[in-house]
């Protein structure tokens, strides 16, 4: 069985060979540094920030502990809407008051509005490049915008760029080594369809790292050791370019044959689209048409203060790709106006 990019066996020899006695300890809360360095110098990753780095739970494990090192009740925090669902409940927990920015209708962000929301009590701009739900990708025009505008307020950014590594459309940008206030959160669920492995990282400020790593130590302590080894092992070796390319595949077949009444917006990365539900459809209509239909598609309203689209993934073979599109073709006609 293949994962979202990577067949599973490509990791079967590495986990096993790392599930020695001696890669099942403990690791330190920065993890193991055969780890570390590959994650910096064996991942392509140029716009990677130097070391200490911290190895939490997954992309959305930093990002809890970032949150918990940072915002204290009271504290603003500036989220894109559409976002993806942790955030929200993240900084609930931890008191925030969420400030939205608004992405819609293309998914891009506008710096004046930036400027705008921006306060005193402001301590985080968040950025999610390549987003989740919409496959919208930032300019590096408007990540140095934003950029801007956090360093004349003294706040920090944090980027969640954890599917950084599928961008189908130019390059990638990143606002690291735009800023020294900057916080990169990232891991190598997506890329290498190991999400389940919870591997994941984050570089920035030193004594903001020192802090989410005091908390790492006294919660879940370290992400999975043997599993570090593993992808230590295995994963800085293999060629992402021809996973890629196929998912860039994958998003032009969605792009090209989705019903026009559904008036999707080209994702220019990830592997997830957010079309407008079509013509008539509510919501709650279109959702049960869907599920009737054995369609699994997420509500807008679950990403978003609106509920005016739906989020579909193109993480599947080719043929049942073709049919979900069909399937979803014959709702747009359901529900013409």
């Amino acid at each position: 069985a293949c994962s979202a990019l990577v067949c599973s066996s490509d990791f079967d020899h590495a986990m096993i060979s790392a599930s020695s006695d001696a890669s099942a300890l403990y690791v330190t809360r920065f993890g193991h540094r055969t780890f570390v360095l590959g994650s910096v110098y064996g991942w392509s990753l140029s716009h990677c920030s130097p070391l200490p780095m911290p190895q939490p739970s997954g992309a959305s494990g930093g990002i809890l502990l970032a949150f918990l090192a940072l915002l204290d009740p009271g504290d603003e925090i500036l989220l894109p809407d559409p976002y993806f669902v942790v955030y929200r409940h993240l900084a609930n927990l931890c008191g925030a008051k969420i400030v939205p920015y608004d992405l819609y209708p293309h998914f891009h962000l506008d710096p004046a509005q930036i400027a705008e929301l921006v306060t005193e009590k402001t301590k985080v701009i968040f950025l999610n490049s390549p987003g989740n739900p919409t496959g919208g990708v930032l300019s590096a025009a408007e990540i140095a915008a934003v950029v801007e505008v956090a360093d004349r307020f003294g706040a920090l950014v944090i980027s969640d760029e954890i599917y950084d590594a599928f961008v189908y459309d130019g390059d990638y940008s990143s606002p690291v080594g735009m800023t020294e206030r900057v916080l990169q959160i990232s891991g190598f669920g997506k890329a290498y369809g190991m999400a389940g492995w919870r591997m994941g990282f984050a570089t920035g400020p030193a004594e903001l790292l020192d802090a989410m790593a005091k908390l790492q130590q006294y919660t879940f302590v370290c992400a999975p050791a043997p599993l570090q080894h593993a992808v230590a092992e295995a994963a800085f070796d293999v060629d992402m370019k021809p996973r890629i390319d196929e998912y860039r595949q994958k998003r032009d077949m969605v792009v090209a044959e989705l019903d026009p009444a559904f008036r999707l917006v080209s994702p220019g990365g990830s592997f997830y689209a957010f079309p407008e539900l079509p013509g008539r459809a509510s919501e709650s209509a279109f959702l049960e048409a869907a599920l009737a239909r054995n369609l699994l598609v997420v509500p807008g309203s679950a990403f978003s203060q609106r509920s005016t689209h739906f989020r579909v993934s193109f993480a599947a073979p080719d043929d049942v790709l073709r049919t979900g599109i069909g399937e979803l073709n014959d709702l747009a006609r359901q529900f013409a106006p």
